[in-house]
């Protein structure tokens, strides 16, 4: 047991690490700084879309890591990534459970929000 949550957590941690090869755009002095964002797009994935991608991911963490992996791409449970379901399919499952999988004990707004970052997933 002790080595699976040590290889949880190295698989955490590598994730929430990684990137940071590219090298910056060019800035030249006619165009904005290179830290703002668009006006017209959001500024990060924790704002992006319909959902909150920071708390459905710390939900995520809490409730489902341990059967679908760090990586969505399934441990024990099936791979959440690329699964075609909408939202509200997710949340279906989510709130009624399917196969093996049994019911989740979250609270509606909780379920929305982890089915729609899901889903662009």
């Amino acid at each position: 047991m002790k080595k699976f949550l040590l290889a949880l957590g190295v698989v955490v941690a590598l994730t929430a690490c990684g990137g940071g090869d590219e090298a910056a755009p060019p800035v030249d002095e006619e165009s904005p700084a290179v830290d703002e964002a668009p006006a017209d797009e959001p500024a990060d994935e924790a704002t992006a879309g319909d959902y909150d991608a920071e708390s459905a991911r710390a939900t995520y963490e809490q409730s489902c890591i341990a059967c679908h992996g760090g990586d969505l791409q399934g441990a024990s449970g099936p791979g959440l990534e690329g699964t075609g379901l909408s939202a509200a399919e997710i949340e279906d499952i989510i709130h009624n459970g399917q196969g093996a999988m049994p019911a989740q004990n979250l609270e509606d707004e909780d379920a929305a929000n982890l089915a729609a970052w899901l889903e662009a997933q």
